[in-house]
C-alpha cells in the first residue's frame, strides 16, 4: 500500500510539474536577404545583456507601468541571453552571407575586424504592445573606431495569448538585428 502511494504522489508530482509551457525567440530563416558574394571579415558578438527579469526562466509582462507580473506557466526555454545572442549571431552569418561571425570572448581565433555590444534596456509587452529599446556598440578595429547607437521598437499584437506576445517580440528583435547589420 505505502509503494502505491508513493508512486501516486511522485505521479502527481511530475504531472503537476510539467504543466509549464515553454517558450522561445528567433526564427532565423525568415525575410532574411541573403548577399551574393563570401564576406570574410570575423565580427565577434559579446553575450547580449538583458534586464533582470529576464535572468529567470519565468515570462514577464507589465500589468501597469509600475509592475511587473510573471505568466502562469510560461518560461523560457533555456538561457535567453544566450539564446539572444546565437540567434544574433545567425542572422548575421545568414544575411551577411559570412561564416566567420561567432560570440565572443573566443579561444582560437587570432583576428578580429570588429566587435558588437549589445545592451537591451526594455523588452516587455505592456497592453498588447512590446516595447524594444538597447543600445549598441560596434567596435571597427580596421579603422580603431567605436559607434554608439540607441535603438527603439514597439510591435503590437492582438489578444491576450503568449504566443502572439512572444511573436511579436520576435518580430520586434529581428528589427533590431536588421539594424545592426546595417551598421556593420
Amino acid at each position: 500500500m505505502k509503494k502505491i502511494i508513493l508512486t501516486l504522489s511522485i505521479l502527481i508530482f511530475i504531472i503537476g510539474c510539467s504543466s509549464k509551457e515553454l517558450y522561445t525567440l528567433g526564427d532565423t530563416t525568415q525575410n532574411i536577404k541573403l548577399k551574393k558574394d563570401l564576406n570574410k571579415e570575423f565580427i565577434a558578438v559579446e553575450r547580449i545583456e538583458l534586464p533582470v527579469y529576464f535572468m529567470d526562466s519565468p515570462i514577464y509582462k507589465k500589468s501597469s507601468p509600475y509592475h511587473l507580473k510573471k505568466i502562469d506557466n510560461a518560461n523560457w526555454i533555456g538561457s535567453i541571453d544566450e539564446h539572444l545572442t546565437n540567434v544574433l549571431i545567425s542572422y548575421l552569418q545568414k544575411s551577411r552571407n559570412n561564416p566567420n561571425i561567432y560570440p565572443y570572448p573566443w579561444s582560437n581565433i587570432k583576428k578580429m575586424d570588429k566587435k558588437i555590444s549589445v545592451i537591451i534596456t526594455t523588452f516587455i509587452a505592456y497592453k498588447n504592445i512590446v516595447t524594444l529599446k538597447a543600445n549598441y556598440q560596434i567596435l571597427n578595429k580596421q579603422k580603431n573606431k567605436t559607434s554608439n547607437y540607441f535603438f527603439n521598437t514597439k510591435e503590437k499584437f492582438k489578444g491576450k495569448s503568449v504566443e502572439k506576445m512572444i511573436e511579436a517580440m520576435e518580430k520586434a528583435y529581428f528589427k533590431l538585428a536588421k539594424k545592426i547589420n546595417e551598421k556593420l
